[in-house]
């Protein structure tokens, strides 16, 4: 599948909002970062190479993915604080249109994501889950921080 045809789109929707797409190009093709507020917006479009047993779409077909992922805070360190955090953010998600939380805990931070198969994806269709993404991450980012005493994820991390 020839993914060019949604980089094209994918900045024509960051020229949308107001950004030079040259300027969040990545090194890698098919990668960018937008900066809004304090935080980072990770946009990617990708054809899986592998394929797992959470995908709902038959492995045989190409498949092209479009992702959008801001970090939004370290996890809280104790034990009582991260329960506590993981359930808010659990009821938060209920809440959140085009996205939701996730969690690595390798890292141990928080962050939030949407992703959607690329075929028949038009420019509002990318346009809304940045914006939706990057508000999210930045209220919720101030929000977590400061009722948890969580690290903020600073930019270029």
């Amino acid at each position: 599948m020839e993914l060019k045809p949604f980089y094209e789109v994918v900045e024509d929707a960051i020229q949308t909002l107001g950004v030079d797409p040259e300027t969040t190009r990545c090194e890698d093709v098919g990668q960018w970062i937008l900066e809004r507020e304090d935080i980072e917006v990770y946009i990617d479009v990708w054809q899986p190479m592998e394929h797992n047993q959470w995908e709902y779409f038959k492995e045989e077909e190409p498949t092209a993915i479009f992702q959008v992922v801001a970090p939004v805070c370290y996890l809280p360190e104790s034990k009582e604080e991260r329960f506590a955090f993981m359930e808010e953010v659990l009821y938060i998600n209920h809440h959140m249109f085009y996205g939701s939380f996730t969690v690595n805990m390798d890292e141990g931070m928080a962050a939030i994501r949407f992703k959607r198969l690329l075929e028949g994806a038009n420019r509002v269709e990318m346009i809304e889950p940045i914006e939706s993404i990057s508000f999210y991450a930045d209220n919720l980012s101030k929000y977590l921080t400061n009722k948890y005493g969580s690290k903020k994820i600073q930019k270029n991390e």
